[in-house]
């Protein structure tokens, strides 16, 4: 029996700030950090795995995106996106909420209603019960995140720590189901417009 190819689904991924800190790698000298030196973009190609889902191969390839701009060189139609900010930063949960939900509406608009888009907490290790002057959490708490989702129509909602594991084999799972489901007939979407906690 002949192997089929295996399908690619090409997602993306927005988080700039953590392209950012691999831009910084480049100004090391001699152990200090040196930024005479001139800096140069940061050029993340796409992170391609296999897996088999479903009793059948697939290869995923992720857009990291390294440009606050939406200016990297996207798939012309993704089939899943992860919106990441940090649960640590408030900041950077506004940005996912306000600027880069709206790159993409605007860049992918004739996809809106097709393409699953999950928003991701990372640093879930550095979420602290401390509290800022108004009496709200310096960190995003999850129900705040889970809201969040909602209001910004996501399908999926998760968070995980790269640092510590939690829940890092769950979301991934999570990931890569729901990028397989796209080539199904019902779509990797959520059902009813629910936004699905992991």
């Amino acid at each position: 029996m002949p192997i089929q190819p295996s399908p690619v689904h090409e997602g993306i991924t927005t988080n700039p700030s953590i392209c950012h800190r691999y831009s910084r790698l480049e100004h090391v000298r001699n152990g200090k950090l040196d930024l005479s030196a001139p800096s140069r973009p940061v050029v993340v190609p796409p992170l391609a795995f296999d897996v088999t889902l479903f009793n059948r191969p697939y290869r995923f390839r992720i857009h990291p995106s390294t440009s606050t701009l939406f200016i990297d060189a996207f798939p012309a139609k993704p089939a899943f996106t992860i919106i990441a900010f940090s649960i640590s930063s408030r900041e950077s949960l506004h940005n996912a909420q306000y600027y880069w939900r709206k790159q993409l509406s605007m860049h992918y608009d004739e996809l809106e209603h097709e393409m699953p888009v999950m928003l991701l907490g990372l640093k879930r290790d550095e979420r602290t019960e401390d509290r800022l002057e108004d009496g709200t959490f310096e960190s995003v708490m999850p129900q705040e995140g889970l809201r969040a989702a909602q209001e910004m129509r996501c399908d999926r909602y998760a968070e995980c720590s790269a640092v510590t594991g939690e829940l890092m084999w769950e979301v991934l799972e999570d990931i890569t189901r729901t990028a397989a489901r796209t080539t199904t007939e019902n779509g990797g979407l959520s059902q009813q417009g629910d936004c699905c906690v992991m």
